[in-house]
């Protein structure tokens, strides 16, 4: 028994760890390059599944259109209301742009729950492969198994990016010193654009591969929203260095609680924590003005 708990936590630390990174990956880029708490970041884990949905049922559409679709919906969403609408604007006045920013989580949220309450059944037809597989004496479906190789592969594409490309160098410059960077010809509402279009592609992605095992409901988005905020704060805020290290940290407590204790603990463990290496490292594991 002990050994079977223990390949389970393993086992289960690795998959939601690299289902937390797909969930946080965007929430730590927007920390990190336009230094925004993001509190309406929850909206996209509701527009990918709903949005999804309603191109299917409403438009007719295909699934892979629908996907397609979704994905400029959500970049559209990001740029127009949240950039241009808020964030552009009250960039100097936080508290305004905290609150705003979580009213259009907010309306979204209700509006998803009056359109398609629970009751709808909406479910997202985005299985892989049916069916589950033991890796030693621990069953795992293989979506699950495709949801976390998404995530560590997307995780490489933004790292590979940061690092390797001019693009990502820039990112890096401004996340560092935003005012250096204009005197070096950085164009930084070009990036702040950049950004906040590349920051709605893991979450969308997350949703879509875990839809066929996650409970899809009107209020998903605030959990998903919590996560990527402890994932950010444990690992440092906006630094996916400290993100990728906390994704798998905050999976293993959630497997170690789940399987040692009881499921409904993991959150609160995880909480206390993520407090402690707050208070005792402060700034969380990564501490730093970059990104990376």
């Amino acid at each position: 028994m002990l050994a079977y708990k223990l390949q389970s936590v393993l086992v289960y630390a690795f998959v939601w760890g690299s289902i937390y990174l797909l969930i946080s990956l965007g929430f730590s880029l927007i920390c990190g390059v336009l230094r925004i708490f993001h509190l309406g970041y929850g909206v996209t884990f509701v527009l990918a599944a709903y949005g999804t949905w309603a191109l299917m049922h409403e438009l007719q559409l295909g699934l892979w259109p629908a996907i397609g679709l979704m994905f400029v919906v959500q970049i559209a969403f990001a740029l127009l209301v949240f950039y241009k609408g808020i964030f552009q604007r009250y960039l100097e006045q936080e508290e305004i742009l905290l609150t705003l920013s979580m009213l259009v989580f907010l309306a979204v949220t209700h509006l998803a729950n009056y359109s398609y309450p629970v009751t709808a059944g909406v479910s997202i037809p985005t299985t892989i492969i049916d069916g589950t597989f033991k890796i030693g004496k621990v069953r795992l479906s293989y979506q699950m198994l495709f949801a976390a190789l998404t995530g560590i592969g997307v995780t490489l594409v933004f790292v590979w990016m940061f690092l390797k490309t001019r693009v990502g160098l820039i990112i890096r410059a401004m996340s560092q010193d935003i005012q250096a960077s204009r005197l070096m010809g950085a164009d930084v509402s070009r990036m702040y654009f950049l950004a906040m279009a590349l920051s709605v592609i893991p979450p969308t992605i997350c949703v879509l591969m875990i839809a066929p095992f996650w409970s899809v409901d009107p209020l998903m988005g605030a959990p998903l929203l919590t996560t990527a905020m402890l994932v950010s704060i444990l690992g440092g805020l906006g630094n996916l260095k400290g993100s990728i290290v906390a994704s798998y940290l905050i999976g293993f407590i959630h497997a170690f609680i789940s399987f040692f204790y009881v499921s409904r603990f993991m959150g609160f463990a995880a909480l206390v924590i993520t407090l402690l290496v707050m208070i005792f490292k402060r700034g969380g594991l990564y501490p730093g003005e970059t990104i990376w």
